[in-house]
């Protein structure tokens, strides 16, 4: 029974995890309403182009979230996006745009009038028939407008809407190839023509029982799949010749055969080989004699053959099946003998070297007893045997299964080391330059060369070649005994502690159960001397679980050393107050400011406290102190190796090094081994093997193994959680992009900064030779930006702010007086002092209680604890740089980002500073951007770089304008 179908009469477009709602042109203020729902990496988010959605949630975004409601129902609780990639329309696309280019900009449609049904003719760039399309129905309208081949007239077409959320899905592997100029084959693959054929026949035949058919037209001889519903074709796919075989390989579970065309083809010769004993169909044989009496020769060099021939399958018009011919090349060639070569085994692996491909191509015969060797180029199986660990190698070999023969490491490593690429063995022989053991060249010398313990397969590992060995095994390793090395081993590679965490008295607060694993991670690194990244998401609490690494060390290790934390100076007082709060015994001394004091004996429960610009300063002192644990908060300030602060780090004395950030840090390779050689030193290899084997194959866009091979790598050392995943309880949080338009006060002073400055500074962009003004575009900028928020911000005039107009400032208004009327708290956000001004002259004279917290101010825990208990005091007003990292604001719900900041990982931490571990109410967080201005196309630019590593700066500087390009720079100054 079919099912209905709920897209039918759907307003609704889609594009993985985002949703537009088509614009009613009959509606007075049309508007395109987009949501784009939440995952793992961003809140949830929903705006629309309408001018009412800027002071309010309007119709159209109700409409949207109304019809995705109803829509996930009908699809049984899975989004659009979900069931078509489930759906054989997804998998049709798949099998289609393999090996082709074309996509929705590069196609042209015909169309054919036949009675009352209409004819859509799809051709390619070289004007080659891809598809024919037939309806009488609107579906062919929708098909025409989703392909993108209708004129621009006032709203978004369906095209574009998929184009706009494909713009607004993007993942951050895909911002850093397009930000050099690539495109990944995923997003080659949504813009192709097949994929988007597929995405329209899905929306109009969903839950329809349709019958996929291969079929040849022997008029033209095309090779075409036929899509039929109720017996009426509404659809012909044609596929190129050179790809039919193939293509028949792959679709055999989606095909159901059609008049007679089998799916599978037959070997030509065995049609001329059929005999009088051969059993068969017998309406058939007096068509096989017929055949037979002319020779498969002549048969072949009849004219109308090449019609009917696809690359090595040629259709049987006579029998209505399709042949495979022997092997590729020009017809009168086809059934001569191929060469044929005797080979001993001990000649294959010198054979395979020059002609192993020709070999698989079938070009060449090789003896039966010689064909059924193997080459070997995967594993089956891996065994490894610990023999002996004290406390800092371990002993033991590890055997690889190939068929029923096996081969040591050591002996791999051995011959990769003298050139050596096949090992014999009883069936056949090992490939040592398979990929599987590509990952061991960073290492092979370090484990061949000296070291060894007695006996034929040892080889002697540190804790960290284990973890290596384990990241590049190209499968899973199995630790073979019941010794108490083998436990310890397994324990290793489980990243488990010798005991899980117990309770602890010294710590006041319970640990979550994901807070828990991460303290027994930490506890695994401490006892193997590893040491890691902590990068949990903003607000899951990365502080709580290193203050109970040092309870747990103080109670259970009897640990004597003294513990270190670094941090920015911003977040001192937070570690003070966080330790003090939650934990009992241990004792921070803060080693800060102008008389600050050293003491080298400290004691163990003590928690030095300092910060980066101390560490640079004092580390000839510092480095004279071993500490049991160095923890260096927003470690991302050491990621560059060239500062004097990632060099006075590596000099330390510790048991292990702990670096903290909340900002992901896989997408900038350079930075991540930066880290990496501070608390991991050496684990990476060289700068310059670093640089061949990940960097190189990443930028060029073979990313998909190096990157695999690296994140195995570097996955024992960097524990990584993000909210959605550890916290159902956390409420959701959305954001609003609010656009409001200038003020006439606004525009002229816009139009003079343009006209005045911006003119030259174009002008000197354009010119490809002349180099790029950095500091006077960002002096516009910041101008610019000054002017969209408010033009007494601007002229400098704060104390008369009232006499002028702002369209953000009414906009801001509008937004403060709605949250505070419904209970809620505020944190307000802006990078400018002087805009913060403003908005304490405002507040004082409304009467509502604020708090401010920028760089230049104290005693910042009494302004945070008052903000967050004081039911008078309902705002928090913040600079980006001093009140987005390292507090707490959860007693707010509402966050409001007045102008944007250049770089959107800064944002999201500010945002989280509300949307943490404590939230009880879902977050709105508002984002208010001026339309028609650099705002609006600063957005568009931050969210290509969103969450790239190389876009991230430490605050609003003229250094950030050389991430930008000069295309970039013009379109901002445009």
């Amino acid at each position: 029974m079919e099912s209905p179908n709920p897209f039918r009469h759907s307003r609704i477009e889609f594009h993985r995890q985002g949703l537009a709602l088509v614009p009613d042109e009959s509606e007075r203020r049309p508007g395109t309403a987009y949501l784009i729902k939440a995952n793992k990496r961003e809140p949830s988010k929903r705006f629309c182009s309408c001018s009412l959605s800027a002071r309010k949630t309007c119709a159209h975004l109700l409409k949207l979230a109304e019809e995705y409601k109803a829509l996930v129902s009908l699809l049984g609780g899975k989004t659009p996006d979900e069931v078509f990639r489930l759906s054989p329309w997804y998998q049709w696309a798949t099998l289609l745009a393999r090996g082709t280019r074309e996509s929705v900009k590069s196609v042209k449609l015909q169309f054919i009038e036949q009675g009352p049904s209409r004819i859509i003719r799809i051709l390619g760039a070289k004007d080659q028939e891809m598809a024919f399309y037939l309806s009488s129905g609107p579906d062919a309208d929708l098909l025409i407008e989703r392909l993108g081949q209708v004129p621009a007239h006032g709203v978004p077409s369906r095209a574009a809407l998929i184009e706009k959320l494909a713009e607004l899905t993007v993942t951050d592997n895909e911002r850093f190839f397009n930000q050099k100029g690539y495109k990944t084959n995923g997003q080659i693959f949504e813009e192709h023509v097949w994929y988007r054929f597929a995405y329209h026949c899905f929306q109009e035949f969903y839950g329809k029982e349709i019958a996929f058919s291969p079929a040849i037209d022997e008029e033209t001889g095309q090779f075409m799949v036929s899509g039929k519903y109720e017996q009426q074709t509404f659809f012909h796919w044609i596929i190129p010749r050179d790809r039919v075989k193939g293509f028949l390989r792959d679709s055999k579970d989606l095909l159901t055969n059609h008049h007679g065309l089998t799916i599978h083809p037959l070997p030509l010769r065995s049609i001329f080989k059929i005999s009088a004993t051969t059993e068969m169909d017998l309406e058939i044989r007096p068509m096989v004699q017929l055949l037979q009496a002319d020779g498969e020769k002549k048969y072949l060099e009849k004219e109308e053959r090449e019609k009917y021939q696809y690359g090595e399958l040629l259709y049987v018009q006579e029998l209505g099946i399709l042949a495979e011919l022997e092997r590729p090349g020009p017809l009168e060639r086809k059934f001569q003998s191929p060469v044929k070569m005797i080979l001993k085994k001990s000649q294959v692996p010198s054979f395979l070297n020059e002609f192993g491909q020709a070999l698989q191509e079938g070009a060449h015969l090789v003896d039966a007893s010689v064909k059924n060797l193997k080459i070997y180029d995967r594993v089956s199986k891996m065994e490894l045997s610990p023999t002996a660990i004290d406390r800092d190698w371990c002993w033991l070999s590890v055997d690889y299964g190939f068929g029923n023969s096996s081969l040591s490491l050591k002996e791999i490593l051995q011959a990769r080391k003298e050139g050596q690429r096949f090992i014999s063995l009883k069936d056949g022989w090992v490939d040592c330059r398979s990929a599987e053991f590509e990952g061991f060249a960073l290492w092979e010398q370090d484990l061949t060369e000296g070291g060894e313990k007695p006996g034929e397969k040892d080889l002697r590992f540190s804790r960290l070649d284990l973890l290596r060995l384990q990241a590049l095994s190209p499968s899973a390793l199995k630790v073979v005994g019941n010794t108490p090395q083998t436990i310890q081993v397994k324990a290793i590679f489980d990243l488990m502690p010798a005991k899980p965490l117990s309770s602890l008295k010294g710590l006041v607060s319970p640990l979550r159960t994901y807070q828990r694993q991460g303290v027994d991670w930490l506890s695994f690194l401490f006892e193997n001397r590893l040491g890691g990244l902590l990068c949990d998401d903003m607000g899951l609490g990365k502080t709580h679980q290193v203050m109970a690494l040092m309870v747990k060390l103080r109670e259970e290790k009897k640990e004597q050393r003294p513990f270190l934390v670094i941090c920015p100076t911003t977040v001192l007082s937070h570690w003070v107050k966080k330790i003090a709060d939650h934990t009992r015994g241990l004792h921070v001394r803060v080693f800060h400011g102008g008389d600050r004091e050293l003491d080298k004996r400290l004691k163990g429960n003590q928690v030095l406290l300092t910060t980066y610009g101390i560490l640079r300063n004092d580390i000839d002192r510092l480095k004279e102190i071993s500490f049991s644990l160095a923890v260096f908060d927003e470690i991302q300030n050491l990621k560059n190796p060239e500062t004097q602060a990632h060099q006075a780090a590596r000099m330390l004395q510790a048991g292990i090094k702990v670096g903290l950030t909340g900002t992901p840090i896989e997408n900038n390779l350079m930075d991540l081994k930066a880290l990496f050689d501070l608390t991991v030193p050496g684990f990476l290899g060289s700068s310059e093997s670093f640089q061949e084997n990940y960097i190189k194959p990443i930028d060029q866009n073979l990313h998909s193994q190096a990157r695999k091979r690296l994140n195995r790598l570097i996955s024992p050392f960097v524990l990584r959680r993000l909210k959605a995943s550890v916290l159902n309880e956390l409420p959701e949080k959305i954001e609003d992009l609010r656009f409001c338009p200038l003020s006439e006060d606004q525009i002229r002073l816009y139009r003079e900064a343009l006209a005045g400055r911006g003119k030259d500074l174009l002008k000197t962009l354009k010119d490809q030779c002349a180099p790029v003004p950095y500091m006077h575009i960002f002096a516009l900028l910041t101008l610019l930006k000054q002017i969209c928020n408010h033009p007494a911000l601007a002229l400098k005039k704060i104390d008369q702010f009232e006499t002028y107009a702002s369209g953000k400032w009414e906009l801001f208004q509008e937004l403060l007086d709605e949250g505070l009327g419904s209970g809620q708290k505020i944190v307000v956000y802006s990078q400018f002092l002087g805009m913060i001004k403003i908005m304490e002259h405002y507040l004082t004279k409304t009467g509502w209680g604020y708090v401010t917290l920028t760089g230049s101010s104290r005693k910042r825990g009494e302004l945070i604890d008052r903000f967050n208990q004081d039911p008078e005091c309902r705002i928090f007003l913040g600079s980006l740089k001093a009140g987005g990292v390292g507090i707490d604001l959860v007693a707010a719900s509402m966050v409001i980002h007045y102008d944007r900041w250049w770089n959107a990982a800064r944002e999201d931490q500010a945002t989280d500073r509300v949307h943490r571990i404590g939230q009880r109410r879902g977050v709105q967080v508002f984002k208010l951007i001026t339309a028609g201005t650099l705002e609006e196309k600063i957005a568009a630019i931050i969210e290509r770089k969103k969450n790239l590593m190389e876009a991230v700066v430490k605050e609003d500087d003229p250094n950030l304008l050389k991430t930008f390009t000069r295309e970039d720079l013009i379109e901002l100054l445009s």
